[in-house]
């Protein structure tokens, strides 16, 4: 439940449901203004309609989404993911979805990318996007000024405000 899935929170709460968040901290803030409830991702996963991602490739979220994490959802529930692909077993959703075992999903993020696996290609009850899920005009402006923002800093000798590691 950070920046990016509260905003989503805030979109989605027109639609009258409960809201599950698991996250490292509590985010009091969230739970006031939405009534959401911090749950474990295994509680989360078997009480969500829909469950959907905002968080980052890390080694520690690697295939966070696994056949095992995938078999704890409901058989109606809907898997959406605009975070990063490496979150999901592309292989262990492919074949969730091939046999029913979840309802559907929505993708803008895949591992591997540019690459599509044709296994989700070929899956059923899929939506897939080019990864163009921050495609806004909002967005990429607020993208733009961030980028001038790091290249001030810099040449001001400054650190960058949000440096990239390299691997």
């Amino acid at each position: 439940m950070g920046r990016i899935g509260q905003r989503y929170a805030e979109l989605m709460r027109g639609l009258d449901g409960d809201f599950l968040y698991t996250s490292r901290e509590p985010k009091e803030q969230v739970e006031v203004m939405l009534g959401a409830r911090k749950v474990e991702l295994e509680q989360l996963l078997r009480e969500s309609d829909v469950v959907s991602l905002h968080l980052p490739a890390t080694p520690q979220t690697t295939h966070l989404i696994s056949a095992d994490a995938l078999k704890l959802m409901k058989p109606t529930a809907i898997l959406i993911n605009t975070g990063r692909g490496p979150v999901v077993d592309s292989d262990a959703l492919a074949s969730a979805l091939e046999t029913g075992e979840i309802g559907g999903a929505g993708l803008d993020v895949y591992e591997g990318e540019p690459d599509v696996p044709q296994s989700l290609l070929d899956a059923p009850n899929t939506a897939l996007t080019p990864h163009i899920g921050s495609a806004t005009t909002r967005a990429r402006d607020d993208m733009a000024r961030l980028v001038a923002r790091n290249v001030v800093a810099v040449l001001e000798g400054e650190p960058a405000l949000t440096p990239v590691a390299r691997p």
